[in-house]
């Protein structure tokens, strides 16, 4: 029966517009041959398996990454910046603890030059690893509900996690960020729950929620991206960030069901080497 209500749910999902390429366009295996637009924001979410890397840069020629892919993915990670012509990070903003969104935090700080790092969660969440990046010359410090970061006329803001809350778990207290850069907006949800969800349409006005771009929580997992949650945040554009055949079976059809309800477009990193999309302050556009 599990089988069956998963076949049907593909179907429904195949049938609507913008949905999922049903077959990857290219081996993610290789390295990204586009380039930084340097007049737009451009963001790059990075093929890395299972797990979350994004970097993203400025018209200003700064250039952060938000969390850094399992250690699995450190060589491709690396060639993948250095591709791309990176050889300095300004900051790099890792989202809560988990080893598949800061497995490559110490490279990244060593290889890279990075002067701060800004951490989700408690800074128990992630062991000895903050002091190792410490002790790497790095200055460290939490990202509380509220605090922003701009980068010429971009602003990066931290919704959540809510002060006045609790979470039950990890993946709850995420950090999630939004980006704002003129009329365009990008939502970061690494891996917050539906709960995470509830508290921020409960906390924010629509209009603080809605973004053109959506980085769907935890890989598509069916414990994020509720249908009125995705309703709210409206997003033209959809990225999952998942390896692929992974044993978690992300993204789960009913995740790709509700995505494809809200008209977004979606696209995975298991089909490509890397998702870039461009903001310039009125548009999201994806580069093909």
């Amino acid at each position: 029966m599990k089988r069956f209500l998963a076949l049907l749910l593909t179907a429904l999902l195949l049938a609507l517009p913008g949905c999922r390429q049903p077959q990857p366009k290219t081996d993610p295996a290789e390295l990204y041959q586009g380039t930084v637009q340097p007049d737009k924001v451009n963001l790059f979410f990075l093929s890395v398996g299972q797990g979350d890397a994004c970097l993203m840069t400025f018209p200003t020629g700064e250039r952060i990454m938000i969390d850094t892919g399992p250690f699995e993915s450190r060589d491709k990670v690396v060639d993948q910046l250095h591709a791309l012509g990176v050889d300095k990070l300004d900051a790099v903003y890792v989202t809560h603890g988990h080893a598949d969104h800061t497995g490559n935090l110490l490279t990244l700080v060593r290889r890279f030059d990075v002067p701060k790092v800004y951490y989700g969660g408690t800074e128990g969440d992630y062991g000895e690893l903050l002091d190792k990046v410490r002790r790497r010359g790095a200055a460290v410090a939490p990202l509380p509900e509220g605090d922003a970061f701009a980068y010429g006329d971009a602003v990066l803001t931290v919704l959540s996690p809510l002060s006045n809350r609790t979470y039950d778990d990890i993946n709850g207290s995420s950090a999630v960020l939004k980006l704002s850069y003129g009329e365009n907006a990008a939502l970061f949800m690494a891996d917050a729950t539906a709960q995470t969800e509830e508290y921020m349409l409960f906390r924010y006005h629509r209009a603080e929620l809605s973004a053109d771009v959506l980085k769907v929580g935890h890989h598509g997992s069916p414990s994020s991206s509720s249908l009125r949650f995705l309703r709210v945040v409206s997003p033209a554009l959809s990225v999952i960030s998942v390896g692929r055949d992974n044993e978690y079976g992300h993204p789960a059809p009913e995740v790709l069901l509700r995505l494809g309800l809200t008209g977004t477009r979606i696209l995975e990193t298991d089909q490509v080497s890397a998702v870039q999309i461009t903001l310039d302050g009125r548009e999201a556009r994806v580069v093909e």
